[in-house]
């Protein structure tokens, strides 16, 4: 079965799956990995019972112990062939600045994504981090847990660098959170009225929220609570994947003022992808939406992929999501990541391997997609069980039980040992009434040789039966 064709790959390469998740490694050392600025790493959620329970199996497999200087997410693509008999599994290689399994917590996510975003920010740089991938894999989870983190670790840096006012002042915080519908829409999810939002382009190369709210935040708690009042005003709609899934890009901009400096963190929660395949059933206003998202989702990828390989033409103005994140693509030590999360689950097989395909084009690893060989996955072959035993084959034993069975072992003489299976079926009518029964009782003879007769007839029946499905599968082996 696959299930066991994976579990043997992974027993053959422990270092799999193993739960180490970058624990070795210092909190900036991933993003140091980046190309120009640039870092991709890939999250893995854990599978869930109720998918279990349905038959679903783990088709990832993370290896963050590889010793280069990128991560590997495996895919065990699981299919069948065109004839629906073999059973095919071909694994696919992604590279990743740094992956992690289902085995990691939000505080590994914070220590080694987030925090040195985080440190940029106060120090006056643009830092950003995205979240892509799939409905229902597991991004506005992991974002939540980003966001928490985040608001604690600000605060927590400005004191031990501010411990009492400087000359330029200890740094005030602002946030801003504004929501992206469709190709066109801005909504303010810090006013209750959710006012349409405009964007202005300033001339230091930043891009100003005209409308939204901006609230100075003065502690942690503070911060939490504008964000989380700003998430419960958040578009979401159910889908074949999620009961609640966003339907909208979240974007929250955190400012970070201090005399003159100005740093920027900006955190994004992107509406989940969806294949036309899953949205073919949806109304003409949700296929046209999840078509918007889509092609946001395509225009940010394009703009991170130049930003990542140094063009010089960075295709901002394609989108509203990519013209607030101008600064982060254009400022010359600005730092972003994209947080990929996957599902594990075989039924999400193809959502997966696009969403790695998408980032792994960012960041312009996509000759570095290894497919090996598809291989013919061979299931076990049990010991076929007989159907049953033909009436000649039988011992003395078995044909005392049989008579037992049918009622019959007080009217008949089976004392002598000889009286098998084969003995009996070699005697006529007249041989069994005269050998077997004391008072030679005709019509209990009749019976016998009957009864004898028709549990062979069953047994050939089900050994044909037996050989033609023998011969049926080997047919469709071949």
């Amino acid at each position: 079965s696959f299930k066991s064709e994976i579990m043997q790959h992974r027993t053959s390469f422990p270092h799999l799956n193993n739960g180490s998740n970058h624990s070795d490694k210092g909190g900036s050392h991933i993003q140091d990995r980046g190309l120009n600025g640039v870092s991709i790493a890939v999250r893995k959620r854990p599978i869930f019972d109720y998918e279990l329970d349905r038959g679903d199996y783990d088709i990832v497999s993370i290896d963050n112990s590889t010793g280069t200087s990128f991560d590997k997410c495996i895919v065990h693509n699981c299919v069948m062939h065109a004839d629906m008999k073999q059973m095919l599994m071909k694994n696919v290689s992604f590279t990743a600045t740094a992956a992690f399994d289902e085995y990691c917590s939000d505080d590994d996510i914070y220590k080694h994504i987030a925090e040195p975003l985080v440190v940029q920010s106060v120090h006056g740089g643009v830092a950003t981090i995205l979240m892509y991938g799939q409905t229902g894999c597991g991004k506005s989870h992991t974002m939540s847990g980003i966001e928490n983190r985040t608001a604690t670790g600000l605060f927590h840096i400005i004191n031990s660098l501010y411990p009492c006012e400087s000359e330029g002042g200890i740094p005030s915080l602002s946030i801003q959170f504004i929501e992206l519908c469709g190709s066109k829409e801005c909504k303010d999810l810090l006013n209750p009225k959710l006012v349409d939002v405009k964007l202005a382009d300033d001339e230091d190369g930043s891009v100003r929220l005209l409308n939204a709210k901006s609230f100075e935040v003065k502690s942690a708690e503070d911060l939490v609570a504008k964000i989380t009042l700003a998430k419960g005003r958040r578009a979401t709609e159910a889908t074949d994947k999620n009961g609640v899934s966003s339907r909208s890009h979240a974007v929250c901009q955190i400012q970070i003022k201090a005399g003159k400096k100005r740093g920027v963190l900006t955190l994004i929660d992107c509406a989940g992808s969806e294949r036309r395949h899953d949205s073919m059933y949806h109304s003409s206003e949700r296929q046209k939406e999840s078509a918007e998202i889509n092609a946001s989702l395509w225009a940010l990828k394009e703009c991170i992929r130049a930003r990542a390989t140094n063009s010089s033409r960075i295709p901002y103005r394609n989108s509203n999501l990519t013209r607030i994140l101008r600064e982060s693509f254009e400022r010359q030590n600005a730092r972003l990541c994209v947080i990929a999360c996957v599902a594990p689950n075989a039924t999400d097989t193809e959502h997966t391997m696009e969403t790695l395909k998408t980032v792994a084009t960012i960041c312009g690893f996509e000759d570095q997609i290894k497919e090996a060989k598809a291989h013919v996955v061979t299931p076990p072959t049990l010991p076929r069980k007989k159907a049953a035993i033909p009436v000649k084959d039988w011992d003395h034993d078995q044909v005392v039980k049989f008579l037992e069975r049918k009622k019959m072992n007080h009217k008949v003489k089976l004392s002598n040992k000889k009286y098998d299976g084969k003995a009996l079926m070699k005697m006529s009518l007249p041989q069994m009434r005269a050998q077997l029964f004391v008072e030679k009782d005709k019509d209990l003879a009749v019976k016998l040789f009957n009864i004898l007769r028709k549990e062979n007839d069953r047994v050939s029946k089900l050994e044909r039966s037996e050989r033609a499905n023998l011969a049926n599968e080997r047919k469709g082996r071949v």
